[in-house]
């Protein structure tokens, strides 16, 4: 080979080495962008969440002293239709005591948990926290009340 082909044989693999990473990262980053959508889309299969509406029942419950004492919670789960959501996940905790259940099909649970007043007060509050796949979660801090029967 003269020296004139070997000159241009090398301008010609030079331009092709210089070439390849531009198109290595080009595709790196099209395949990166590409798995980040897949891994979206699997970990998080809701593109919009929707609301959800939580009721409690009772708002305020009444005990008898600093004793603890064991109280029973009613939370209804609903979408904005009125339609009952099964499967939530509702958690309620606060003064000593926490409990916690999943919603019927008729969107509802029962949550039993202790609680207690501290010596010198007469009144608490629980926090209430809903989360279902799908849905905007919902915490609701001190939103249920413990109040001390007065003799």
């Amino acid at each position: 080979m003269n020296s004139e082909k070997k000159k241009q044989f090398f301008l010609k693999n030079e331009e092709a080495v210089l070439g390849l990473p531009m198109r290595l990262t080009i595709s790196l980053i099209i395949g990166t962008i590409v798995l980040l959508a897949i891994l979206t889309s699997i970990l998080n299969p809701c593109l919009f969440h929707q609301r959800m509406l939580v009721s409690i029942s009772p708002q305020v419950t009444m005990i008898q002293g600093i004793e603890p004492e064991n109280i029973s919670i009613m939370v209804f789960v609903n979408d904005t239709d009125g339609v009952p959501l099964s499967g939530a996940a509702v958690i309620i905790r606060g003064l000593g005591g926490a409990g916690s259940g999943f919603t019927d099909t008729a969107g509802k649970v029962m949550v039993s948990l202790q609680v207690q007043l501290e010596q010198g007060t007469y009144e608490g509050y629980l926090d209430v926290s809903v989360k279902l796949p799908c849905h905007i979660s919902f915490e609701g801090q001190d939103s249920l009340k413990i109040a001390k029967r007065y003799r």
